[in-house]
């Protein structure tokens, strides 16, 4: 048989993706200090991938006909996903409380990897290897094979074993959050493996028994589905702080996008609230977005002494009339007076000072006093056709001098830097 199983396809079709992003991840952090989890990462992915891929039927015949070594095949995958789990050891000790420990200490846990691929090699070659899916069981009361099971289980069983009590220690100490959700999944694949391990040693120690349930038939997909359900669990637990970073990544790229034309506009007026930030910084967008609205309320608070009180007045006066309320009307009559600040300060036209603190009202932040949302909301309003002729009415607005693109949203975040070089 050389047909993909089904389960193949499950699990290797998102471990292969994980592959290569955990890898390209990896590299591009290779020298940055405190990159090792990302390696360990792309390694364990790798590894795992590796392991099913290995077991591939079709997979499995070719390399046993290059190597001419019956059943090599075997061995391999399961030295790889023994490999793989000591990675994930590591990786659960670095992500977790444990990062903090010697090096050596971090490290002791890849002490009985050699050992036991030496000793898991030594009884295959030993034992009689017959071909397919029955490999070392059809022979399995030779000295050897029981050897060789022995250790393949003994080594998985301590292995998930490890990963589930750091999870459950370590989760307990997690803030709720992405990194108790990979844990409990990591956990949870770690309990299945354990499943796995206990069923296979039934299985070992049962067959020849007659039961029903350790029947070829019925221990087959039993067996799939357990080590599916483990690595799907695991890889998710792996996979899922990266999955909410980029979440919460794209939902700041949409915000900056917003904020981008008011920083603009206050940057290019105010231009020494605006400071260099270095090039590899520029990828961050919670850094980025962070570095917007410092900049952008530091502008605001530089543009005080060009506040009209009387431009106020009158802006809230006809954006009322047009049915502005509440904290709508708060954000448009605040982008009016700072658009007309701008035209001053081009002018070098200073108000009368103003009578009230710049800091948004109470009712502008709104119920949630976020001032984000406010900072948003005044951005999207800064745009609004009516705040512009408003402003160009009672200051005249700068922004038709400076050309259309002080109006754009942009270039996409992060493709062009956001700051001036």
């Amino acid at each position: 048989m050389t047909a993909i199983r089904p389960y193949e396809v499950v699990v290797l079709v998102p471990m292969c993706y994980l592959t290569v992003h955990t890898a390209h991840r990896a590299l591009r952090n290779r020298a940055v200090p405190g990159s090792e989890p990302s390696r360990l990462l792309a390694g364990l992915v790798a590894l795992f991938t590796l392991s099913i891929a290995v077991g591939v039927p079709a997979v499995r015949r070719v390399i046993d006909s290059v190597t001419g070594v019956q059943s090599i095949t075997n061995l391999l995958s399961q030295l790889l996903g023994m490999a793989a789990i000591t990675c994930l050891i590591g990786f659960v000790r670095q992500t977790s409380a444990a990062a903090d420990a010697a090096p050596g200490r971090r490290r002791r846990h890849w002490l009985p990897l050699p050992a036991v691929a030496v000793a898991m090699s030594a009884a295959f070659f030993l034992a009689a290897r017959p071909d397919g899916e029955q490999y070392l069981l059809t022979t399995g009361h030779s000295v050897a094979v029981i050897a060789y099971w022995a250790v393949y289980l003994g080594y998985v069983f301590w292995g998930v074993t490890a990963v589930g009590v750091m999870c459950l220690r370590y989760r307990r100490q997690a803030p709720p959050g992405p990194l108790r959700t990979s844990l409990s999944l990591m956990g949870a694949g770690s309990a299945t493996a354990l499943v796995y391990v206990l069923h296979r040693c039934a299985y070992l120690a049962l067959r020849d028994s007659g039961i029903p349930l350790l029947a070829d038939s019925v221990v087959v997909p039993t067996t799939q589905a357990l080590l599916t359900g483990s690595l799907l669990l695991s890889c998710a637990g792996i996979a899922w702080p990266g999955l909410v970073k980029g979440r919460r990544a794209r939902a700041d790229r949409r915000r900056l996008r917003r904020l981008e034309p008011l920083w603009r506009m206050l940057g290019d007026a105010v231009p020494q609230v605006v400071l260099p930030l270095p090039a590899p910084l520029r990828t961050e967008p919670e850094l980025v977005l962070y570095r917007y609205v410092i900049e952008i309320s530091d502008a605001i608070l530089a543009l005080d002494p060009f506040r009209s009180t009387a431009a106020e007045t009158a802006a809230r006066e006809q954006l009322s009339a047009h049915g502005f309320t509440g904290p709508r009307l708060a954000a448009a009559t605040e982008a009016v007076v700072l658009r007309c600040a701008v035209a001053r300060a081009s002018l070098t036209q200073p108000a009368t000072p103003p009578t009230r603190d710049p800091e948004p009202s109470s009712e502008g932040i709104g119920a949630s006093g976020d001032p984000l949302e406010w900072l948003e909301l005044l951005a999207a309003t800064h745009r609004h056709p009516l705040v512009r002729s408003i402003s160009t009415a009672l200051a005249g607005d700068p922004q038709p001098a400076q050309g259309a693109g002080a109006e754009s949203s942009g270039p996409d975040f992060p493709d062009s830097p956001p700051y001036r070089p």
